[in-house]
């Protein structure tokens, strides 16, 4: 199980002034600690059972937060996770994800606020 960590123990993976190289260096290393199998299998298809609708939020990584592998979530992230019938951009994901896709759930996630702003735990996801 992974350290958790106290906010002040925080650090960025990404800090500024990072160089892109390292970045991309790190891209490979992750790569190359991968099953082959896994790869050869996302490249075949995808068949995800759950379409994520959520929010553009670098602290809201849905499968970090559901424990999930690639693959198994079919994602559209949008400011605040609105869904609008003016949306063509929704629309066309959500159509591809029902007919194509065959999804069997659809889950708008939102965030909670507390009085002392986001805590990285509280989520409110409906089914649809």
């Amino acid at each position: 199980m992974a350290r958790k960590l106290k906010y002040t123990e925080y650090v960025p993976g990404f800090p500024t002034g990072e160089s892109i190289d390292k970045l991309l260096v790190r891209n490979k290393q992750w790569a190359e600690s991968q099953s082959p199998a896994m790869f050869a299998a996302l490249a075949k298809d995808q068949s995800p059972k759950i379409l994520w609708i959520g929010c553009s939020d670098s602290r809201v990584p849905e499968t970090t937060v559901l424990d999930l592998l690639p693959g198994d979530l079919f994602v559209h992230r949008n400011i605040a996770n609105v869904v609008s019938a003016a949306d063509t951009s929704i629309l066309s994901v959500i159509q591809f994800a029902v007919e194509i896709l065959k999804v069997e759930h659809v889950i708008i996630c939102g965030k909670f606020l507390s009085s002392s702003g986001f805590d990285g735990r509280t989520y409110r996801m409906w089914w649809v």
